[in-house]
């Protein structure tokens, strides 16, 4: 039987990280005075957020799948910067593509998977073994994370933004607003109804 392999592992501080991230975000939209140039600086900041997100998430996903499956490694929620629920149901839905199937042996909650039940499982499911998962995680999930944050703190100016310009004395239609932050008409009346149900509207 394969023995757990030992990997020091940094844990990145997740939630200063956010928060640094949020506060950089905040500051610079804050200090724009015009909705127009707000919402457009918004969007370019939710979409580079939402590259870096499509770009680096799922590759840390199959670092944390790899260290868990093949090498065994436990706590990899607190270096993914997730809560324990959501690590379990991505390590579900990589087995069962259902994130409330269970991964116990037999369905039983007490059981835990060996060591060689893991790697069968995870080869039948097709998770790939990564290499050096262990050196690429921790800057993997720190990029997601900071990304998640930024675009977590641009959406409220977005969206306040989009809704000032459909107001006096700008009247701009939800098209024009689309165009000028290069979104779809779909998304800016969206940003727009948001920013509206914040207002209790």
């Amino acid at each position: 039987m394969p023995a757990a392999r030992h990997h020091k592992l940094t844990v990145p501080d997740h939630q200063t990280l956010r928060k640094e991230a949020g506060r950089q975000v905040k500051d610079e939209l804050g200090a724009i005075a015009r909705p127009d140039d707000r919402f457009k600086r918004a969007c370019e900041i939710v979409q580079q957020a939402d590259l870096e997100i499509a770009a680096h998430a799922e590759e840390r996903n199959q670092a944390a799948l790899s260290l868990w499956f093949y090498d065994g490694v436990r706590g990899l929620d607190k270096v993914l910067g997730m809560n324990s629920n959501a690590y379990s149901e991505m390590r579900r839905i990589a087995l069962h593509g259902d994130k409330k199937a269970t991964i116990n042996p037999g369905g039983d909650l007490n059981a835990r998977m060996t060591a060689d039940e893991r790697r069968a499982a995870a080869e039948e499911a097709g998770v790939p073994h990564t290499e050096n998962a262990a050196d690429r995680l921790p800057s993997l999930a720190t990029t997601v994370s900071e990304a998640n944050a930024r675009r977590k703190a641009a959406l409220p100016f977005l969206q306040d933004a989009a809704l000032v310009l459909t107001e006096e004395p700008y009247e701009w239609s939800t098209d024009r607003i689309a165009e000028f932050g290069d979104v779809t008409p779909k998304y800016a009346r969206d940003a727009k109804n948001a920013a509206k149900r914040r207002r209790g509207h």
